[in-house]
């Protein structure tokens, strides 16, 4: 297909799940959308930056169908169901099992706990696999906006914050009802097959019989209409925050967000690893240094790493502490027994200034390694949304200033801050120990 055909198709701004077939009619790729036009048409947009198993995709698409949604999270959920479903040749082609999460309701515990995770057990209900691991955090911060469900590992004897704000019900101090928290758990686990509108079904009959109930009854009226008012909240709840949870938007806008950064560094591909360093002291006492790791535009924790600095403790040369980790980083490369674990970045990013990336510079050279770098200053010593911040590039003297509403300035800051906030909390981890001893 080509795009003149692929306009004629109508298909809509909403969200939901687009199907691209074969000549023989066969599912090839599903995929997931905020905006179904928008994304589908990407696929055949001029300047499209593909992978090659991408292009041979979209060589072989002889029809496009399409499943709306009521909301992005439906249409995450939706995704997920199918792709298990179908098992089309190029999702599993695409995808990166190292990256998989699931969502788990540990169904074998008295109180289920609802939560993610990498991991299968021979227990308990999965859901997923899902991709992106931003979507499924605040896929499940959603839900509990409406279901309140058990998070903790280990159950604490007094009741923590969730439960006071409501979204746990509390059962560490026996507050919960069994009964009706085994509803909760199947109203979630029916929400997450992508059965919304059974759950719905299901509320509204309930909701019609307690009305009819309180026609009859008048004596147990306040009761009753207690009941009512808080299943016609529930009905409502549902579709509001479902409806202002724009999960596929956010993830649209981190995969932008990389792709302007890559034009402006005149990349020849948009960079799927970034690494962000930074350094953590006082006066060189408890040096340490961070590593953070963005992939396609979102934080990737599980490939943090942190450093604790070794040469040039009490002293308080921070382009020495940086030059080391950056140092001890890249040789991981170089080491065949560690290039597995510790991936080649397509951009580095530096908290710092010209001197900072001459030094990364230096050390990049050393190792004759083909990466880019760039680094970005802390402005005033202000990191609020109004500091001007700094971006110095290779062979440019003069440093630049883009506007606070660039999209490749978003993802830079992005990366500089939680560098920022990772190399503080492994300082201040090691203080706190020194000063228990």
């Amino acid at each position: 297909m080509n795009l003149e055909k692929i306009k004629k198709l109508n298909i809509p701004r909403s969200p939901g799940c687009y199907f691209f077939l074969d000549k023989n009619d066969k599912i090839i790729y599903i995929g997931k959308a905020a905006n179904l036009k928008s994304r589908v048409f990407s696929y055949w947009q001029k300047g499209s930056d593909h992978t090659p198993a991408k292009y041979s995709m979209t060589t072989k698409v002889n029809d496009i169908q399409w499943r709306e949604t009521d909301s992005e999270i439906e249409a995450l959920l939706l995704e997920a169901n199918l792709i298990k479903k179908h098992q089309p040749h190029y999702n599993i082609a695409l995808r990166d099992d190292k990256r998989h999460i699931y969502i788990k309701i540990s169904t074998e515990e008295k109180w289920p706990r609802v939560f993610m995770t990498r991991k299968i057990d021979q227990a308990g209900t999965y859901f997923g696999p899902f991709v992106n691991v931003e979507a499924v955090k605040q896929t499940l911060k959603t839900i509990r906006k409406i279901w309140p469900f058990r998070s903790c590992k280990t159950m604490p004897r007094n009741v923590c914050l969730y439960y006071r704000i409501g979204k746990c019900p509390g059962m560490c101090e026996n507050y919960a009802n069994k009964q009706e928290y085994n509803a909760i758990i199947k109203q979630i686990s029916l929400f997450l097959e992508g059965k919304k509108h059974q759950i719905i079904k299901e509320q509204e009959k309930k909701l019609r019989k307690l009305r009819k109930q309180r026609d009859d009854d008048s004596n147990n009226a306040q009761e009753l209409d207690a009941h009512i008012a808080s299943y016609e909240y529930m009905l409502n709840n549902i579709n509001r925050i479902l409806e202002h949870a724009n999960i596929l938007s956010l993830m649209d806008k981190y995969a932008g967000d990389v792709t302007e950064l890559a034009k402006l560094l005149g990349l020849p591909t948009i960079p799927q690893r970034i690494e962000g360093y930074d350094i953590s002291t006082i006066f060189g006492s408890q040096a340490v240094g961070s590593m953070v790791v963005f992939t396609n535009g979102e934080a990737d924790k599980n490939q943090y790493r942190k450093f604790k600095i070794k040469t040039c403790q009490n002293k308080t040369n921070d382009t020495q502490m940086l030059k080391e980790i950056l140092e001890r980083r890249l040789y991981k490369l170089k080491n065949e027994k560690t290039a597995k674990h510790w991936p080649y970045p397509d951009l580095i990013i530096i908290d710092g200034g010209r001197q900072q990336l001459n030094v990364t510079l230096n050390v990049l050279k050393k190792m004759s390694l083909n990466i880019m770098a760039i680094s970005i200053s802390k402005g005033n010593g202000n990191r609020s949304a109004r500091s001007r911040d700094k971006i110095f590039f290779p062979e440019k003297r003069a440093p630049l200033n883009l506007p606070l509403n660039s999209p490749a300035f978003h993802i830079i800051k992005r990366v500089r801050d939680e560098a920022h906030r990772f190399a503080i909390l492994y300082h201040r981890k090691l203080r706190s120990k020194k000063y228990k001893k």
